[in-house]
């Protein structure tokens, strides 16, 4: 497979930029409760903008920017964002519990690892993952618990919780045996994962129609 990879970066560059313009233009009616999560999807695609243009002008590592701006900050946000939206105490206890687990995994793998400011985790990456699909089933359960069922397409927290399922379940296979695949077909894979998840995002910004918070 002969996959171009630089255009596969570029479209998926300008797809984010789409995304955000769009959660823009739709910002009063995707409401207050996705902040959390505008704010880490923004940051993830202007630090993947910013990388993309650095490398290409310095041919200097883009690790450290990855380290901090996606597992640590985007993660958090990620999981405060869920934090956020769920309401049912026991749910909420559980969330806490897992944001506190996210911040003991990054203390200690910092401390055990003088250079992963400069080596990308894949453990801490693994971590991320398994606890942000906690929270998302956290949050589908109270979803298809409550009346917010009865008008889902409506409910851009749906969407943006379907899009992180398919781009990180999708990815963990393609992370695993990055080693054994070529190039072209791994980054083939995480364009086309991308591609779908913003495609969700587009989809549910369109469709939103929400005008305040629960």
């Amino acid at each position: 497979m002969n996959w171009n990879i630089e255009v596969g970066k570029q479209i998926s560059m300008v797809i984010s930029v789409v995304v955000i313009v769009l959660m823009i233009i739709k910002s009063r009616k995707i409401g207050k409760e996705n902040l959390f999560f505008i704010i880490g999807y923004v940051l993830l695609s202007m630090i993947d903008i910013f990388c993309y243009f650095y490398f290409k002008a310095t041919n200097q590592s883009t690790e450290i920017f990855y380290v901090i701006g996606f597992l640590v900050i985007a993660f958090f946000l990620y999981l405060l964002y869920y934090y956020r939206l769920l309401y049912l105490p026991v749910l909420r206890k559980i969330q806490l519990v897992l944001l506190i687990i996210f911040a003991i995994n990054i203390i200690v793998m910092f401390c055990i690892k003088a250079d992963l400011l400069h080596h990308f985790s894949f453990s801490i990456l693994y971590t991320d993952i398994l606890l942000l699909m906690f929270s998302i089933i956290l949050f589908l359960y109270q979803t298809f618990n409550s009346d917010k069922i009865l008008d889902l397409n409506n409910y851009f927290p749906f969407w943006i919780s379907v899009a992180l399922l398919i781009l990180f379940i999708g990815s963990i296979p393609i992370f695993y045996f990055r080693t054994t695949v070529s190039e072209h077909i791994y980054f083939f894979i995480l364009f086309m994962l991308n591609f779908i998840s913003n495609g969700i995002l587009i989809l549910g910004l369109i469709l939103n129609k929400q005008a305040r918070l629960r």
